[in-house]
């Protein structure tokens, strides 16, 4: 009886924390928590919502107060959000998207918001595999209407945490999803994509290649020009652990740049090599603009996944893009077929967020 009447104690009191909350926390707060969170400063974040660093200083101590909690660190370069801050501010965020849908979806009652399906994707992947799939779905009618969203995976990732995005396509590598709190999402397997290395037909290994048939050693290609993106994208962590797993050092790219398609415009005026997705060298390997270098080995295929919510006011328009996407799949040839058989295993250890 006393265990009973503890339990119903501790419900009460939890409810009256709720209501307590509900009756004093404001959408202002919210976001400034999570303007916060996003700039790490404090002045950064008054000058951004148009008030006085005194006033957000405040600010934040009213909802620490409301919430009982310390949300965020104060360091001496800014803030930084605690355990608890954080997880106020991703459940703040959701609440934020929800009350600017509804504002749209007010403001446009012919075509409300919520009728389009907000997809996030990494951009080679939004202009190589989402236009097919796409496709599929608005022939069977199952396409409302679309917001692609390209960019930093870390701020979709954020924007998907915060119910902004409906899907998101990607690698599934610790250097795209990492970011990530995975808990309450289903990731989805659509698709591999095999990383080859190319250049133009006129660059003197295409050449040496093409007369002597061999495949090339890394060592052989190790000391050439080649057109990378930054680390710690995934295909240049993909290239420097191939040089590693052959006693190699690291390399200095020539050309560094972030975007898949100048990468292969660079390739093409023979700038040097590059190391790019399958899916986005069909056409210029079937042109002839570009080959392919054929190497000793190559890095595995990495799998692309669809990630959304497991549950949610979308499920049958997530279901249709799934189901899209695995017809896909299933029309491509499989890219375990196009690898070579003696790929080496890449280490996840060695791609970072």
């Amino acid at each position: 009886m006393e265990v009973g009447s503890e339990r119903n104690g501790m419900a009460v009191g939890r409810r009256n924390a709720s209501q307590r909350l509900m009756a004093a926390l404001r959408f202002r707060q919210l976001e400034l928590l999570s303007t916060l969170a996003d700039t790490g400063n404090m002045r950064a974040t008054a000058q951004r919502l148009h008030m006085t660093t005194a006033a957000v200083s405040k600010g934040l101590k009213d909802v620490e107060a409301l919430f009982e909690q310390t949300l965020f660190h104060r360091l001496p370069r800014g803030v930084v959000p605690t355990v608890a801050g954080t997880l106020v501010v991703q459940r703040g965020r959701v609440l934020l998207a929800e009350m600017e849908q509804l504002s749209d979806e007010l403001a446009s009652p012919l075509r409300p918001l919520h009728e389009r399906l907000k997809i996030g994707a990494t951009p080679f992947l939004a202009w190589t595999l989402l236009p097919g799939i796409l496709a599929d779905m608005a022939e069977g009618g199952l396409l409302p209407g679309l917001l692609l969203m390209e960019g930093r995976l870390a701020d979709i990732s954020r924007q998907l945490e915060a119910g902004e995005v409906d899907a998101l396509v990607t690698m599934d590598t610790p250097s795209e999803l990492g970011s990530l709190s995975r808990q309450g999402f289903t990731i989805e397997r659509i698709g591999m994509e095999q990383w080859r290395v190319v250049c133009s037909p006129r660059h003197p290994l295409a050449a040496g290649q093409a007369r002597k048939g061999a495949a090339l050693k890394w060592a052989d290609v190790a000391q050439e020009h080649w057109i990378l993106p930054p680390r710690p994208t995934h295909s240049r962590m993909m290239l420097e652990q191939s040089l590693q797993d052959h006693a190699l050092p690291a390399l200095v790219p020539f050309i560094e740049t972030m975007n898949a398609i100048t990468h292969l415009q660079m390739a093409e005026q023979n700038l040097g090599l590059t190391l790019a997705a399958q899916g986005t060298l069909a056409d210029r390997l079937r042109r002839g603009v570009l080959v392919e270098l054929t190497m000793e080995d190559l890095p595995p295929p990495v799998a692309i996944v669809m990630v959304y919510r497991r549950s949610g006011n979308y499920r049958a328009r997530l279901a249709a893009l799934a189901a899209a996407a695995q017809r896909a799949r299933s029309a491509s040839t499989p890219v375990a077929e196009m690898s070579n058989a003696s790929s080496k295993k890449f280490s996840a250890r060695k791609s970072r967020a």
